[in-house]
């Protein structure tokens, strides 16, 4: 985003001009999906409603006193922004067609934010579980370390966050690829020097790191949730099982398809899966949340169905693993 502050304007940054065709003739190039954007549209408005009542029942629950609740409450506002870039302002594109230089400044901007969402999520997932790992494995100290960790951590992910989004390429949309690309496809000859432009090698590390950690993460957090289960097969170790597998499946699915992206041009199919895969990637927390979680599922069937469930009662083995839960 520094670009469109030194150069002004983002058709003034270099291989980024699109004078050479009129706004009828760029039309044309894209290709409209009104069968894929609508749905998507959808379902984002729906996820976008799902979460404003988990954010206020953590508040409303006092559950923002706990670290990990405000690690939460940051990868949600993430989420709901990364929901905003992946259906409500792709949804539109796959309707109308768009590429690039239809609406080249507002494309630039919201490739910047798509960007600089999935980025955070990443970094707000892998701290949260860090977080839950370490507050496991070290829990004599758990009151010492456990604010002091969350705090760090939102610092590190705001500060990735804001490196992101200002000094790294944008990455901006084709209804063709049906995903955001770093080639805006502006220029009639393409070039090494406009390739060189486009590359942000920041986000392909960022997928292949957090692929990774998330898988390394996981498994050591579900070891340890189960240790504390001593084996018995409580349903907070079913929980977790569930909850790993959802959120890995998805991560795993957008940051591999993103960065073969890179590379080659997957099939059709393919560029489908992983638009699906990064829109349930940030949808899928809420759902969680409001599945798996007893405390926000209890309220939220209070809040928003008038369904009062009356607390379960549990035994210490299932307590004790439920602590440890996202």
């Amino acid at each position: 985003m520094n670009r469109l502050l030194e150069y002004g304007s983002v058709e003034a940054i270099p291989y980024y001009n699109c004078s050479h065709k009129n706004f009828t003739e760029w039309e044309k190039t894209g290709q409209k999906r009104p069968y894929f954007g609508w749905p998507l549209v959808v379902f984002g408005v729906l996820v976008e409603l799902l979460y404003i009542p988990v954010i206020y029942i953590i508040f409303k629950t006092k559950l923002i006193r706990h670290p990990c609740y405000k690690l939460i409450l940051l990868l949600a506002l993430i989420d709901m922004s990364a929901t905003c870039c992946s259906c409500l302002i792709t949804g539109p594109m796959l309707i109308m067609g768009t590429v690039f230089c239809m609406y080249p400044t507002f494309t630039y901007v919201a490739g910047g934010i798509a960007l600089n969402t999935w980025c955070m999520a990443c970094a707000a997932t892998m701290s949260l579980f860090s977080n839950r790992i370490i507050s496991i494995g070290f829990r004599k100290y758990a009151d010492v370390i456990e604010k002091k960790l969350a705090y760090t951590s939102i610092s590190f992910v705001l500060f990735y966050g804001f490196y992101i989004y200002w000094f790294t390429p944008t990455i901006v949309y084709n209804s063709v690829f049906m995903a955001w690309i770093p080639d805006p496809l502006s220029e009639e000859v393409p070039s090494e020097e406009a390739a060189a432009m486009y590359k942000n090698t920041i986000q392909a590390w960022n997928n292949w790191v957090f692929v990774t950690c998330m898988f390394i993460l996981f498994s050591v957090y579900f070891i340890m949730v189960k240790r504390l289960a001593k084996g018995q097969k409580s349903k907070a170790s079913r929980s977790i099982f569930i909850q790993c597998s959802i959120i890995c499946f998805f991560n795993t699915g957008t940051a591999l398809i993103y960065n073969a992206l890179a590379i080659v041009t997957p099939a059709e199919w393919i560029l489908a899966f992983g638009q699906i895969c990064w829109t349930c990637n940030h949808a899928s927390p809420a759902i969680i949340y409001v599945t798996l979680n007893d405390t926000i599922r209890r309220e939220f069937l209070k809040t928003v169905f008038r369904v009062t469930l009356a607390p379960k009662i549990e035994d210490a083995t299932t307590s004790l693993a439920k602590k440890s839960t996202i």
